[in-house]
């Protein structure tokens, strides 16, 4: 894919796009015909990473030199599993050089994307579904005014298999609760 665009579509918008995986013990459970939904989830992500628009940017591009006006993407992985509320949990890799995996932060770079699926893969935490902290990580590693232009739209996905164990509201944004 080296475009988001077809006849009976249109440009894809610039995206900054960051995926809060379920880490929880119940994702070990069959997914289908698959036998373990986590690792399920690992090999359909890191296919289609190698498949969307990238920027190329790397984890360490601030928001003033990050690549807009491409319809391309920028990405970011956090697990979220941990063994209670306030727990520092393992979501992300950390102190990753260039090309190794993104710190937690939006990258365009194969290299560094398929480095944190491994990252992730490897480091399967089996945990209670915390959200609140995942969502933490996510607006102060990534989505900071100095690493995500205004330019480019942000979203969240949260690939998940069940309810969350967050208190009632605690997964919200203190602004977005109403």
């Amino acid at each position: 894919v080296t475009e988001c665009a077809g006849a009976d579509y249109v440009a894809c918008p610039d995206l900054d796009i960051a995926f809060l995986l379920d880490g929880s013990g119940s994702m070990a459970n069959s997914f289908g015909t698959h036998p373990h939904g986590f690792y399920g989830l690992m090999e359909v992500m890191k296919s289609w990473v190698q498949a969307v628009p990238l920027t190329g940017d790397d984890h360490t591009v601030a928001a003033a030199a990050a690549t807009v006006g491409t319809g391309q993407l920028r990405l970011t992985f956090v697990q979220f599993s941990r063994a209670d509320a306030e727990a520092l949990g393992a979501d992300h890799p950390r102190g990753c050089a260039v090309g190794q995996c993104t710190n937690g932060r939006l990258s365009g770079r194969v290299d560094e994307l398929m480095g944190d699926l491994s990252w992730h893969e490897a480091n399967y935490q089996r945990f209670w579904t915390y959200l609140f902290p995942a969502l933490n990580d996510v607006a102060f590693d990534a989505f900071t005014a100095d690493r995500s232009p205004p330019e480019r739209k942000k979203v969240v996905f949260v690939l998940a298999d069940g309810g969350l164990t967050d208190i009632d509201g605690d997964a919200c944004c203190s602004t977005g609760c109403g």
